[in-house]
């Protein structure tokens, strides 16, 4: 796209990603949900996944919450229209 910067993150460690560590080791991954939680709560109920905020306990939790409310919010991001999330 004209006009778009792109940054190019690289690939973390593959230690630093534990799906079952609880996230409230995390302040950071826990701040994020809290924010991702009430931003979700604004949108049309159809749109909403229907996760508890406290059912979201830990890394890997975390990821699938994130990824359920970003498909919502940037449909267009979705890499491909048939895969499972």
């Amino acid at each position: 796209m004209a006009g778009t910067n792109h940054v190019r993150v690289p690939k973390p460690s593959a230690k630093s990603f534990n799906t079952a560590r609880l996230i409230s080791k995390n302040t950071l991954i826990e701040s994020q949900i809290k924010h991702i939680h009430a931003l979700e709560q604004v949108l049309l109920e159809q749109l909403q996944t229907g996760i508890r905020f406290e059912d979201v306990r830990t890394e890997g939790d975390a990821a699938k919450y994130i990824r359920r409310v970003t498909a919502v919010l940037h449909p267009h991001l979705t890499r491909r229209a048939g895969k499972k999330k």
